[in-house]
């Protein structure tokens, strides 16, 4: 009786989990991409302004941004609050720019605005296409 829940709402969300090597492929290489675009723009942004901040902890936050997403916690938090208008976009921007803060913690609030804008932005549009371009390199499963 549980395991039918269980299986009917993980069907619901729309996740595949019946491959998970490829899922945690899909997550470490868009990890590992992702990181490496934030952590691009978090200097370029930190010379720019001239702010201390800690680069490595661009991996971190994709890590996390990447298990919110792949991980379909995203997709349950506004199952819930979905009365909201717009909280599709605005609650993926609110997160990138709440990481930002958090973990670059002597960046300005507007520039992590900045960067997490920009951030999602590149997440949508480039750091798929750049994984789908290095996912041709890694045998199958």
């Amino acid at each position: 009786m549980a395991a039918d829940f269980l299986t009917d709402f993980v069907t619901n969300l729309g996740m595949d989990f019946t491959y998970p090597v490829t899922l945690a492929i899909n997550i470490i290489l868009s990890t590992i991409i992702g990181g490496l675009v934030l952590l691009l723009i978090v200097e370029v942004v930190g010379k720019k302004f001239s702010e201390n901040v800690q680069p490595t902890n661009a991996f971190l936050v994709v890590l996390i941004i990447n298990l919110i997403n792949m991980l379909g916690v995203l997709g349950i938090v506004i199952g819930f609050i979905s009365f909201i208008p717009f909280l599709p976009v605005i609650l993926p921007v609110l997160i990138w720019i709440a990481l930002i803060k958090m973990f670059f913690k002597d960046m300005s609030f507007a520039h992590a605005v900045i960067v997490g804008v920009i951030g999602w932005v590149l997440s949508i549009f480039l750091i798929p296409y750049l994984v789908g371009m290095a996912s041709g390199f890694i045998p199958s499963f």
